[in-house]
């Protein structure tokens, strides 16, 4: 059976979204409030950016930059690769396999709907695997 992202992998969620604008410090702050790894950059309602841990990390942190002067603009991965909410989960795991991704955004048109993460990905494999035993061990015992 094929899982779709959204609603098989991506039940329900709080999605974060921020505008351009923001400061980096609040985004940082933001996602350490809620602890998530990645939020969503909007303009006008519409997809323009991600800011992931790794930006922060890679971005800010390493380089010293000033987190309350500069905008998140400035350090978001613009224009992410992106998947529509009626796409599977292996073509999800695929693309976050092959580009290094731990955070996909979830689109319908230009508006971001959701955010699938590689831990999403990683219970769903899991649960999935303890079916397959489930049932193996269930066939050895009949």
């Amino acid at each position: 059976m094929k899982r779709k992202l959204v609603p098989d992998v991506v039940k329900s969620q709080e999605l974060i979204l921020v505008p351009e604008d923001t400061s980096v410090l609040t985004v940082s702050k933001l996602m350490a409030e809620k602890n998530i790894g990645a939020v969503l950059v909007v303009n006008h309602g519409d997809l323009v950016g991600i800011v992931t841990e790794r930006d922060l990390n890679n971005k800010v942190l390493s380089t010293q930059i000033d987190a309350l002067e500069t905008e998140v603009s400035a350090i978001m991965t613009r224009n992410p690769d992106t998947l529509p909410p009626d796409a599977d989960a292996i073509e999800a795991l695929t693309l976050m396999q092959s580009k290094h991704y731990r955070h996909l955004p979830i689109t319908q048109g230009k508006r971001a709907v959701g955010i699938v993460s590689i831990r999403d990905l990683f219970k769903l494999a899991y649960e999935h695997l303890v079916e397959e035993v489930e049932f193996r061990d269930g066939l050895m015992r009949t």
